[in-house]
């Protein structure tokens, strides 16, 4: 029979195996939070790399689009008084057909936003830790895509004009051989470039260049359209684009000054 001091409970001795116990588990819980925390940091890290190579991408596209514009306002004010008056204006007859074409506006501008759009759908926005930086990526993106209005709105009476009138295959030329924003090739009249120059190889001796300059001049509803669209363009260089990019990069500057922490 066991005597009393073996059936003695150590309770010091349990108490000791119980606080590590305790300890051990908090200790698992403590290293898997911080884990967590860094595969977060580490995420998070990530995407704000892609936003800000999202950024890049759309600052790029903005001085394209921009070059783009600019170069068919002039090449649509340098025809506008062909359509208007009848007027040559010193073109050459291939000038006249190629500037034509160069002045139809050719769609809304696209913006990068995949990597925004993914933090979105995943619901992993909220690892970006900056709130600010949450409020701008989101005010940004609704910019971009809710006010590109004067885009989205912009005739195309005078580009279905043209597309409609012009042999398709001339057309597929133009786009294929003809540099539009080769800025070291502008000629003297500053048209935006130059169509007599060797990157704009097109032949159009197959083309009745007579009878479409004949259609083309003097044509209201052509002045017409071009005048809407030369104003559209000016209104997208003077309040969209000088926006876009102030917001692009303040956003990259943030994201920048986040990185480097």
């Amino acid at each position: 029979m066991p005597d009393r001091a073996s059936l003695k409970i150590g309770w010091p001795k349990l108490g000791a195996e119980g606080l590590i116990i305790i300890l051990s588990i908090l200790l698992a819980f403590a290293v898997e939070e911080w884990r967590d925390e860094r595969s977060d940091r580490e995420l998070e890290r990530e995407y704000l790399t892609r936003v800000l190579d999202d950024l890049e991408t759309n600052g790029a596209r903005l001085q394209r689009q921009r070059r783009s514009d600019q170069t068919k306002v002039a090449n649509a004010r340098a025809v506008y008084a062909l359509v208007n008056r009848g007027q040559m204006g010193g073109l050459s007859e291939k000038s006249a057909v190629l500037h034509s074409y160069f002045a139809t506006p050719s769609g809304t501008p696209t913006w990068i936003n995949d990597t925004f759009e993914e933090l979105k759908s995943t619901g992993r926005l909220s690892l970006i830790r900056s709130a600010e930086i949450r409020r701008e990526l989101s005010a940004y993106y609704r910019f971009v895509e809710d006010e590109d209005w004067v885009y989205r709105l912009m005739s195309m009476t005078y580009r279905d004009s043209i597309r409609a009138k012009m042999d398709p295959d001339l057309q597929l030329q133009i786009r294929e051989k003809c540099n539009l924003y080769d800025a070291t090739k502008i000629d003297a009249v500053q048209y935006g470039f130059d169509a007599d120059a060797e990157n704009c190889t097109v032949d159009i001796a197959d083309f009745d260049v007579e009878a479409y300059l004949a259609w083309f001049a003097d044509n209201q509803e052509l002045a017409d359209g071009l005048r809407r669209v030369i104003s559209q363009w000016t209104r997208a260089e003077q309040e969209y684009l000088p926006v876009v990019e102030q917001r692009t990069n303040q956003l990259q500057q943030l994201i920048e000054t986040e990185l480097e922490r």
